[in-house]
């Protein structure tokens, strides 16, 4: 096991892993958006460049839809792309994932009854 201070891509552990991982899961780690950028830039170092790779992103909306809708905005403009994303609840209830939700008036209990899953990957070049 060996931990990893996202951001941090010099240091022995992430020169040594750089690109290595085919799946990267990131759980409940979306509340701080101070470190949403370097969170990012963490996944896209260590993420293998083989096209199948993916970032597994799951988290609560207990601290507020609005912060796990900035990480994606920024993993977006790091050079992650959203392949899926939708709502899920303890019953497995999917819905669709929405950025804000009710107007912005989301009953705060309802809420945390619900979980955001993701499946990012590297963008893809454009093709012209």
């Amino acid at each position: 096991m060996q931990g990893h201070e996202w951001g941090i891509l010099d240091d022995s552990f992430a020169t040594s892993k750089q690109n290595h991982f085919t799946r990267i899961l990131a759980a409940d780690c979306f509340w701080m958006p101070g470190v949403h950028q370097e969170l990012a830039q963490s996944m896209l170092h260590f993420l293998s460049k083989d096209p199948t790779s993916k970032v597994f992103a799951i988290g609560g909306f207990h601290t507020g839809r609005a912060k796990l809708a900035a990480f994606f905005d920024i993993a977006v403009e790091e050079g992650l792309e959203v392949e899926d994303i939708f709502e899920e609840d303890a019953d497995g209830v999917r819905r669709p994932w929405e950025k804000v939700r009710d107007g912005g008036r989301e009953n705060p209990t309802e809420r945390k009854r619900w979980l955001v899953v993701a499946v990012l990957r590297r963008k893809r070049p454009v093709s012209v």
